[in-house]
């Protein structure tokens, strides 16, 4: 008998005669993590390294934090958004790479919210007003008052150009009429110094990283734009509680992945994120950073970057803000 199988007999196998064999998929994650944070060394990437140990042993793997600094966040964004999307290579971004470049770069190459995929919104800090002593500025009213009396005389430090500091000042203006230039700076501690020194008096600092500075008295902390008084400092109020804010503003920084991320990789990395968030270690050197853990899901921190974009978006427009 020939041991050829007709087409007709084949037809008639059962299934698992001629099922193709099933493909077994890898455990995830089979290697180290890379987490891609897109600004230098030493600035909000402490907050993905605070967390890092934590993540690794919950998720079995070595997690490695890689800076990579350039254009705003958009050169390490990018990155990511090439990269293989395994789960292995992740991003820890600020509220400015990821809502707000979009609306002050003419040719941006990548709107984070659509093209990335949203993991967790993790760390919220307030920022804070803040003067050199020698200046008039005793409080905000003060500040306004002098400011709108002698436009054009008093200047502000802008840390970075389309930073979330540099739009809340530009938004600030806007809304009680201040003629106040901004004077650009590459980083937060050039900006930081030059206040200290008198060069330029005004600035609106991060909470955490203006401590320093704000504890040894070199500068004069007016308000935070926080939803409530910083712990560090309870005797300087919000600027919502002085009716100059309609609501609260903070930075914040988030974990994405590569758009096509399998949705139960990101689920994980959610659940293992908020369970570092949730322990006393980490909340404890959050709150003495001057800032606090955020506890979202995919969902939620999509939903939140999206209205997030469009609200710094209307103020870039409203102050014609753009970045070549």
């Amino acid at each position: 008998m020939s041991s050829t199988i007709s087409r007709r007999s084949a037809l008639t196998l059962p299934a698992v005669a001629v099922a193709a064999p099933a493909i077994a998929q890898p455990a995830w994650p089979s290697r180290a993590i890379r987490i891609v944070v897109p600004s230098a060394a030493g600035g909000y990437d402490t907050y993905a390294r605070l967390m890092a140990p934590r993540l690794s042993e919950l998720l079995g793997q070595p997690v490695v934090i890689d800076n990579r600094p350039g254009a705003n966040g958009i050169i390490g964004m990018t990155e990511v958004q090439r990269s293989p999307a395994d789960g292995h290579v992740l991003l820890f971004a600020h509220i400015g790479a990821i809502s707000v470049n979009t609306a002050i770069y003419r040719n941006m190459p990548l709107d984070p919210v659509e093209d990335l995929a949203p993991i967790s919104v993790a760390v919220a800090s307030p920022l804070v007003w803040v003067v050199n002593p020698s200046s008039p500025f005793q409080d905000m009213s003060g500040l306004i008052a002098r400011v709108q009396a002698e436009p054009d005389r008093w200047n502000y430090a802008n840390p970075s150009s389309g930073s979330i500091n540099h739009l809340l000042v530009e938004d600030f203006k806007l809304r009680h009429r201040l003629v106040m230039p901004g004077v650009p700076y590459r980083g937060t501690p050039q900006a930081q110094m030059d206040v200290v020194s008198g060069q330029v008096p005004i600035m609106v600092d991060s909470v955490g990283a203006g401590w320093g500075h704000i504890s040894a008295g070199r500068v004069r902390a007016l308000a935070v734009t926080g939803p409530e008084r910083s712990e560090r400092m309870p005797n300087v109020p919000t600027t919502v509680e002085l009716g100059l804010d309609p609501q609260p503003v903070v930075a914040w920084y988030a974990y994405m992945a590569p758009k096509a991320t399998p949705p139960e990789v990101l689920r994980r990395v959610n659940d293992a994120v908020n369970v570092v968030l949730r322990e006393e270690a980490t909340v404890g050197r959050f709150r003495e950073l001057g800032a606090a853990p955020r506890l979202t899901s995919p969902d939620e921190t999509l939903t939140f970057m999206r209205a997030e974009r469009e609200k710094w978006g209307a103020v870039a427009r409203a102050g014609n803000i753009v970045v070549e």
